[in-house]
């Protein structure tokens, strides 16, 4: 964590602003594997203090995928809490479309490959496969297979007896 980072922490809980992409190519999702903890989640990072959101998301692709990647519209934003290593964190994050031009190297990429991060890996998988996958968070499963036409409100946790309010888990906004 740097001090660039819009996160910070009370002692209980560490909040966090987070910034994704989501890439869909012939049938595959774009995702970041942490081979640490065993899960996937959508490329993309947090965001640093005086960044806007897109601004954040394209400083991010470009440290870790190169150049050329634009950030399209907005289609989910979402309040998360979950714990990781006995932390828990509360996420406010927004994911974007991306497109990639059709000369980008990325859009060959077969298996698992590098990613800029240690302990991260990139790959792209079948949307076929999801359900076999941990993606995280868990409403992006369903949310991919179905692109959102406007933005939508997410709320949800991953911690048991959080948040645990009558809303509707997904809401559009």
């Amino acid at each position: 964590m740097t001090d660039d980072m819009v996160m910070f922490s009370n002692g209980e809980i560490t909040f966090m602003y987070r910034v994704g992409g989501i890439a869909v190519h012939e049938g595959r999702l774009l995702v970041e594997h942490n081979v640490k903890h065993d899960f996937s989640f959508v490329p993309g990072g947090r965001v640093e203090y005086g960044e806007n959101a897109v601004q954040a998301l394209s400083r991010e692709l470009d440290e870790e995928l190169g150049g050329g990647v634009q950030v399209g519209r907005l289609v989910i934003f979402y309040d998360l809490l979950f714990e990781l290593d006995n932390i828990r964190y509360q996420e406010v994050g927004l994911c974007f479309l991306l497109e990639f031009p059709s000369e980008h190297p990325i859009l060959g990429r077969e298996g698992k490959f590098e990613a800029s991060e240690p302990d991260l890996v990139y790959e792209w998988l079948s949307l076929d496969s999801l359900e076999e996958v941990e993606l995280f968070p868990r409403f992006l499963r369903e949310l991919v297979l179905d692109i959102p036409q406007t933005p939508k409100y997410v709320i949800q946790s991953h911690i048991d007896s959080c948040w645990t309010e009558s809303y509707s888990n997904v809401t559009g906004v």
